[in-house]
């Protein structure tokens, strides 16, 4: 299969080949010893990456010259999450990147065939345009907030009541790694440790933001799928004329309602097969994706209440990053919820649409036809659920955002008391 085209697919490609995020699973990408090199390239980052990780984690289990307070632990707790997170989706792609790239024939414009599916073709184009803009405005911002994040140390480093020489705590980082060095060692390295942890920074932003986007990017294209199956199944028609004279003409009219039906079938299996292989690629990192985010905003809530209740001085960039990252996380947390809940409902959707058919007017045969296509659709519903009984859904994000506010509340009330 040769490369994809952007006016091919209902997905954002476009970005994804500027970031070479699609190269990682095209199957065709440049080799070196019969090996993707782009999965070599991340092999290698991902163990550079690690190397520097563990390496700031070996200061917590040494005895350091200076402390650091809730905040800073709270900062660091937010790190190694995001990491962690990163870390498992881009391993998940890199370990299945073929069944991403079959995943990838959902997205087509073409993918379903039917006359009565391309019929309703504009939906998918309407949805195409929407995910664009969305993906595009959530790609800016997390690469607004990593450039806060990185830019925020050079700014206190430049101004003048701190020098390396005369400091009793180091510098303002990224992140604030406990690197096991002395204060004097830390600030007199200081760009060094900096570009450590920005190589981090630019690493979680790649990974998160791209992968986020492109599971926003394929949702909406299952969401415009069933939608247009959907009005398929009620488009169908099999009208017949009262008139005996018109026997052939009925005869014909309940053929081609049967192979109409039949068409819309295969095209629903066809993209329930793609469903079943999203959700077995994807579950992992959605679930994981609400747990850490969900986790992240809690943490980034209690920061935030701590340092507006606190009687220190606090920089106005140290609220501005905190903020910053709340934001991101709840928007992205906000969309996970709304299009998980979108494709479920979509996927009931379709049941209304067979019922909605002139069902009245068929045969025998071709209601029986209709019948197994009802019973085959209830027996093929797929849920993501981070519990058994807790479905990923805008509820999901209400309970999140109920337990970020009872912490303010409680945090509050305790303080007055």
């Amino acid at each position: 299969m040769n490369s994809l085209e952007s006016n091919e697919v209902a997905i954002n490609l476009k970005l994804f080949k500027l970031f070479r995020f699609y190269h990682i699973f095209y199957p065709y990408s440049e080799k070196l010893c019969n090996f993707n090199v782009y999965h070599l390239a991340w092999y290698i980052i991902n163990c550079v990456i690690g190397g520097i990780i563990i390496y700031g984690l070996l200061g917590h289990f040494t005895e350091m010259e200076d402390d650091i307070d809730i905040i800073f632990y709270i900062q660091i707790l937010f790190c190694y999450l995001l990491y962690s997170l990163s870390l498992l989706k881009i391993i998940t792609f890199l370990y299945k990147a073929n069944d991403i790239w079959d995943l990838l024939s959902v997205t087509r414009i073409n993918f379903l065939t039917s006359t009565q599916c391309q019929a309703h073709i504009g939906i998918l184009h309407k949805h195409r345009s929407k995910s664009i803009q969305i993906t595009n405005v959530i790609s800016g911002f997390g690469i607004m907030t990593t450039l806060e994040w990185i830019l925020f140390p050079l700014v206190l480093w430049l101004l003048p009541k701190t020098n390396a020489n005369g400091s009793n705590q180091r510098f303002e980082n990224i992140f604030n790694f406990r690197f096991p060095v002395t204060i004097s060692e830390y600030n007199n390295n200081y760009f060094i440790f900096y570009i450590m942890e920005s190589s981090i920074a630019v690493f979680m932003l790649y990974v998160y933001v791209v992968i986020d986007v492109f599971f926003i990017s394929v949702c909406y294209v299952i969401i415009a799928q069933y939608e247009i199956i959907k009005r398929a199944y009620e488009s169908v028609n099999c009208e017949q004329s009262p008139k005996n004279n018109n026997e052939n003409k009925n005869n014909c009219n309940l053929n081609d309602c049967y192979d109409d039906l039949i068409s819309i079938l295969r095209d629903q299996q066809k993209h329930y097969a793609k469903l079943k292989l999203f959700y077995s690629t994807y579950k992992l990192i959605i679930v994981s994706t609400v747990v850490i985010n969900s986790g992240s905003i809690i943490i980034l809530t209690y920061a935030s209440v701590v340092i507006f209740i606190s009687s220190e001085t606090i920089p106005i960039f140290s609220v501005a990053k905190l903020i910053s990252a709340f934001a991101y996380m709840f928007f992205v947390l906000f969309f996970l919820c709304y299009l998980m809940e979108r494709v479920n409902n979509k996927i009931e959707s379709v049941q209304l649409g067979m019922y909605s058919c002139n069902w009245t007017a068929m045969s025998i045969k071709t209601k029986k036809l209709l019948l197994l296509s009802m019973r085959m659709h209830n027996a093929n519903k797929l849920m993501i659920k981070t519990t058994p009984n807790k479905i990923i859904n805008l509820q999901l994000f209400n309970s999140v955002m109920m337990t970020s506010y009872n912490i303010v509340s409680a945090m509050l009330n305790t303080r007055s008391h």
